[in-house]
């Protein structure tokens, strides 16, 4: 693609990919599906070596086809920022899906009202297609994980989780201020934009990095103070996530933050925020008070109206398993490395 001889997208949608070949179309299906413009969109694709049909899945979309040597997300992410000729760069997962056709189109417009953002958020995270959706599906898209949970206190959206940093809402666009010492949103995929201009120009050595990548949303907020979010704005996630699945997915996460922080969102987050650092350390206390834990299943059953809530305890002490018996392979000097996505 010749960014010169053509009309310079608005967006540049980055999908990270390693034989996805059973949800990427549904990913690409939404994308077309958009009513913003056909030319207002850019799509790169970063496979990390894929032995199934995901390229030509890929391609049969249009979509620009990348290598991603590491196979691992942040990798492909950086390699797809390398690449970007937009003026916003998306991250999106390879089985996400928007949830309504104007969604592009309402981001863009807000982005524009508002130039003061350099960032924008998606609201909200719900289950797919119910054929490809776990047990674990609803758990992991609504509060993330057991430590994530605790430390942001996440509740039903972004909206309400952040409310006390609301500055501006006109209908359903909101505007955010974060000052320093505030926990910033967790904003890493599901389709949050990034002012790739604004990166290009202000961190042209670093802006397609991993490191800058791990941190990007964390230092342009720090930046700026300001982020942008549309109510509504939700996002379709197509994860298989049945219980093995998502321990695996755990697993990976703890490996993640304890051997190669250069690749992990949290550990690079965390030196933005000592609130967090704080919440951190008592995320130990919370976890060493087992009937509190047990009594918070049942709380967040009850709260979102999902019996698979009550599983909440039991993905709490894997993580606090998995944390002492790999934190003792790092203090004998052992490491740990994840082979592709959790």
């Amino acid at each position: 693609m010749e960014a010169n001889n053509l009309k310079q997208p608005f967006f540049s949608i980055v999908i990270a990919t390693y034989n996805s070949a059973g949800t990427l179309g549904f990913t690409l299906e939404s994308i077309k599906g958009q009513s913003i413009g056909a030319d207002e969109v850019e799509v790169i694709v970063v496979d990390g070596g894929s032995t199934d049909k995901t390229r030509e899945i890929a391609a049969s979309y249009g979509a620009v086809v990348l290598e991603n040597p590491e196979r691992l997300p942040e990798f492909a992410k950086a390699v797809g920022s390398a690449y970007a000729h937009g003026r916003f760069l998306m991250r999106m997962d390879s089985d996400e899906e928007f949830s309504y056709a104007e969604q592009l189109a309402e981001k863009k417009a807000l982005l524009e009202k508002h130039p003061e953002a350099k960032m924008l958020i998606s609201n909200r995270i719900l289950s797919g297609k119910r054929g490809i959706c776990g047990i674990s599906a609803n758990y992991m898209n609504i509060l993330g994980d057991p430590f994530s949970y605790f430390v942001y206190q996440t509740k039903k959206d972004k909206y309400h989780t952040y409310m006390e940093n609301v500055e501006k809402v006109e209908g359903r666009e909101v505007i955010m201020r974060f000052r320093e010492g505030d926990v910033y949103p967790l904003a890493d995929s599901a389709t949050c934009a990034l002012d790739l201009e604004y990166m290009r120009e202000k961190y042209p050595e670093e802006y397609a990095t991993v490191g800058f990548i791990c941190r990007a949303y964390d230092q342009v907020l720090t930046d700026t103070e300001v982020c942008a979010v549309m109510i509504g704005d939700d996002v379709l996630h197509n994860c298989k996530s049945d219980f093995r699945t998502y321990l695996a997915k755990l697993k990976f996460r703890v490996i993640n933050n304890l051997f190669h922080k250069e690749e992990s969102g949290y550990s690079a987050k965390e030196n933005f925020s000592p609130k967090l650092q704080r919440r951190k350390m008592l995320f130990c206390l919370y976890a060493a008070l087992i009937p509190v834990p047990i009594l918070d299943s049942v709380r967040l059953a009850a709260v979102y109206r999902d019996p698979t809530f009550l599983l909440h305890f039991v993905y709490l002490y894997y993580v606090c398993f998995q944390i002492a018996k790999l934190g003792l392979v790092k203090v004998f000097g052992g490491n740990r490395k994840n082979a592709s996505y959790g």
